[in-house]
């Protein structure tokens, strides 16, 4: 070893022992989270760790955490080849550097050049002190902000600042021989690999602390002086007589009002309050498909699209991707929330402020245009709602697409990296938000967002809310399901041209659409939904344990026939899915000699729609299947599947359903061979499907699962029923109106047997079945807004009575003889 290496070595243990005590106090987290699977190391081969920057502090907390981690301890090799049982640590800096210099590095890589049984895994580590993705800041942040280029002082000077917030990015090992193979020489070989490692360390950067941050001020100023703004600025100014500056000052205030204002220290301390509250509030938060977005976020930009259930989706999303190691997005909020204090928390935690409607504001419309358009092309993660508000029922919203065709446009148009729609499945076991949207569906009035209302919201902490869910599900290239389905968007969107190409709000709508169905393909089938989907279909909302337990057995073994991606079911075994949902719940257990029974109680049963209804449609086929045996023995596979193609149209459209209608057989004849290996459905002899014996436990599952879809046949049939009326009469009938009367005939049908389920006459859901009857044209919608109705209505009407019951048919036969004694309806004009 030459003197000077040998001074290096001297001068590496003294600082070791000089900083190790601060490196034990160092908290850091891991992306993966767990590396020992996460990595896919071979622990039986070498493996050289590679930092970007030459940094002992670095190195020493790498040290700490692979000893901590069950990994490789990286060790000082000299000129030796790292072995199994002694890794090696190099840096990318000294690797690029080496060969001009031919120095120690050069001799080590062309040793394992020249040794040809010899490979080793090479695993790139990013270490991010602090997690700030960095900006033009104050001189505390200069000092203390980690930084690439920050010598031995400064760094030790961040290592103090951030030691108890240090994220490890492990990306996955390269095989060094592999390299070799496909160069024919060693420079050639050696500059491709570091090539590979420093693409891996931007994109790692990228994906763990997202781009650099520009000023609040400096962003404002970008959007105003963007081309179509100061158009606009300056026609609005002639047209109405302003200054130009007037107008500046309107359209700057307007910027004020939406613009995010991000800090990574909030979000740092936002991280550590949260993981406080989130183990108040729930027993853990359950995520999957983290690691494919991992990935995602180093090549693409990303666009999280998530379902919106509670007022915790804004903080769970954002602290799930933190904690991941993955830089939190820029989230689309709705304006009503910015209220002190938390409008200013949320918009420094990535918040941006949008209206409900531009109210044809055409200067709004174009500033929040401008800032967005930033926002994507500067790469930064951006999240939002595409329902536009939170469900009140537990069941996906149709989507809204304003906001969708301003970013599509936007991506589109952009000539950065290619943009990934993620679409995220959030639910929880219980929303706190339950009480509050049971009485909005009630008719109370929706109580204004405040602090307030912040204080009364305390009241949570003290109660269980089970668990929180976040799957991230199936992907989508923009650019590429452009090219499909979009033609010419290339030759349209250029970066000067102002135009769309033909279909361009179809192509939204339709991808808007499918993002829904995603959402709910990666449905969580949470134990709280499963015991919902299995109680409520029971008679009044109660069954004994043992039964509770057999119908729970079916619905969990019935979801591996779900065709697509595996559901996810954190819970399998009965007895514990009633053991996890019964305190959740409030569930009532009655003891008896023949068995306790469980039982739903008053509003208590109610509040269980909502969570049935977040995985209602994870069964909705199943349950049709099931429902068309109520009154028959048996039936022909032709009979199932005629019904299933007429009815599936609905249930697709209602529940988002991902299945294209043309599938319908196919996937029905899927579900049907899963009931009969669970013994639901048999063969007779004569090779119909026909029910199990009455007096078997199987019957009973069979009819509780045919419940499960009861309510929402019961609603079709109300309105097929009052079409059938309305087509007798030979008019056309005004779609307001007949919404309403159907929302009051299930008003009144739900008083009168006793379904305390607001949502049973949600006018959202009619309105969106007579979208459905419009599209498959049973329904037509003239010009001037007045419904033609098809002379097929009535007979259609008469067979879906077919899947109600007795009680049901008896009360809506009585209430439409009511209706025609009580009412004279107006025409249409």
């Amino acid at each position: 070893m030459s003197p000077k290496a040998t001074l290096t070595a001297l001068m590496f243990w003294l600082s070791r022992a000089w900083l190790w005590p601060f490196i034990r106090l160092m908290r850091y987290r891991t992306a993966p989270a767990d590396l020992g699977t996460g990595l896919g190391l071979d622990l039986q081969r070498p493996v050289c760790y590679v930092l970007p920057d030459q940094s002992w502090i670095d190195w020493m907390a790498l040290e700490r955490l692979c000893a901590e981690q069950g990994l490789p301890r990286p060790h000082r090799t000299g000129r030796s080849l790292p072995t199994a049982q002694r890794a090696a640590c190099l840096y990318l800096s000294s690797l690029v550097e080496s060969r001009a210099r031919g120095g120690e590095i050069t001799a080590l890589v062309d040793a394992a050049i020249n040794t040809p049984d010899f490979d080793v895994q090479l695993v790139p580590v990013s270490l991010f002190w602090g997690r700030d993705p960095g900006q033009e800041t104050s001189l505390f942040r200069l000092l203390f902000a980690d930084s690439k280029s920050a010598g031995r002082v400064q760094k030790f000077l961040i290592m103090l600042a951030n030691g108890r917030n240090m994220l490890a990015n492990f990306g996955r090992p390269l095989w060094f021989r592999a390299y070799l193979a496909a160069s024919d020489d060693a420079n050639r070989a050696e500059a491709k690999l570091a090539r590979a490692l420093n693409f891996h360390f931007l994109r790692a950067r990228a994906a763990a602390l997202g781009p650099q941050l520009l000023s609040r001020r400096v962003v404002i100023d970008t959007a105003l002086n963007s081309p179509d703004v100061r158009a606009l600025i300056e026609r609005e100014a002639s047209e109405q007589g302003k200054t130009v500056e007037q107008v500046m000052a309107r359209a700057r205030g307007y910027l004020d009002e939406i613009a995010a204002n991000y800090s990574s220290a909030l979000v740092n301390f936002l991280e550590r309050v949260l993981s406080s509250l989130w183990n108040r509030v729930f027993s853990g938060i359950d995520t999957v498909g983290l690691e494919r977005i991992r990935e995602l976020a180093q090549s693409h930009e990303i666009l999280y699209l998530p379902s919106h259930r509670s007022h915790a989706d804004y903080l769970l999303m954002s602290y799930t991707l933190y904690h991941a190691g993955l830089a939190p997005p820029h989230i689309a909020a709705g304006v009503n929330l910015n209220f002190w204090p938390v409008g200013g928390i949320l918009r420094r935690g990535g918040a941006f402020y949008m209206r409900r409607s531009f109210s044809g504001d055409k200067l709004y419309a174009a500033v929040f245009r401008a800032y967005v358009d930033g926002l994507i092309r500067r790469g930064y993660p951006i999240s939002f709602y595409p329902e536009g508000t939170r469900s009140r029922t537990g069941r996906l919203l149709p989507p809204k697409t304003g906001l969708l065709s301003m970013v599509v446009e936007s991506s589109l148009r952009s000539r950065a990296r290619k943009v990934a729609l993620v679409p995220v499945y959030i639910g929880y076991d219980k929303v706190w938000e339950l009480n509050s949207y049971f009485k909005e569906l009630a008719g109370a009035n929706k109580e204004r967002e405040s602090a307030e209302a912040l204080l009364k919201a305390t009241r949570i902490l003290g109660r269980s809310h089970g668990k929180a869910y976040v799957r991230f599900g199936e992907p989508v290239i923009l650019q590429d399901d452009a090219d499909t389905h979009l033609a010419g968007w290339r030759a349209a969107f250029t970066e000067q041209g102002d135009t769309r190409p033909p279909g361009y709000s179809a192509y939204v709508r339709h991808l808007a659409e499918r993002h829904m169905r995603r959402i709910n393909a990666a449905a969580v089938a949470n134990p709280l939904g499963l015991t919902a989907c299995a109680l409520l279909s029971s008679p009044a909302r109660a069954a004994s344990e043992d039964d509770l337990r057999e119908q729970l057995g079916y619905l969990v073994q019935l979801l591996p026939a779900w065709p697509g991606a595996p559901i996810n079911v954190p819970v399998g075994d009965p007895q514990a899915i009633i053991e996890w949902a019964a305190p959740i719940a409030r569930l009532q257990r009655v003891q008896h000699p023949w068995g306790d029974i469980i039982v739903a109680a008053g509003r208590d049963g109610i509040l269980l729609t909502y969570a049935r209804n977040n995985i209602q449609h994870l069964f909705a086929l199943p349950s049709l299947i099931a429902r068309l045996f109520r009154t028959r023995r048996a039936l022909s596979d032709e009979a199932i599947l005629t019904a299933c193609r007429a009815l599936y149209p609905f249930l697709r459209n209602e529940l988002f359903l991902p299945w294209p209608t043309a599938d319908s057989e196919r996937i029905a004849n899927v579900w049907i061979e899963r009931m009969i290996q669970l013994g639901l459905l048999s063969r007779d002899d004569n090779g119909n499907l026909a029910r199990p014996d009455v007096s078997t436990t199987a019957f009973a599952g069979l009819a509780a699962l045919g419940r499960i879809l009861g309510e929402t046949l019961e609603r079709y049939g109300i309105a097929l029923l009052l079409l059938a009326e309305e087509a007798k009469s030979g008019q056309g009938l005004a779609r307001g109106s007949f919404i309403d009367d159907c929302r009051r005939l299930a008003e009144r049908m739900a008083l009168l047997t006793g379904r305390e389920a607001p949502e049973f006459f949600d006018k959202t859901l009619f309105s969106g079945y007579l979208d459905s009857l419009i599209e498959v044209g049973l329904v037509q919608q003239a010009a001037g807004g007045e419904l033609l109705l098809d002379p097929r209505i009535g007979k259609i009407a008469e067979r879906s009575l077919e899947l109600l019951s007795d009680e049901t048919r008896q009360t809506l036969a009585q209430l439409l003889v009511r209706r025609r004694a009580t009412e004279t309806r107006p025409s249409a004009s």
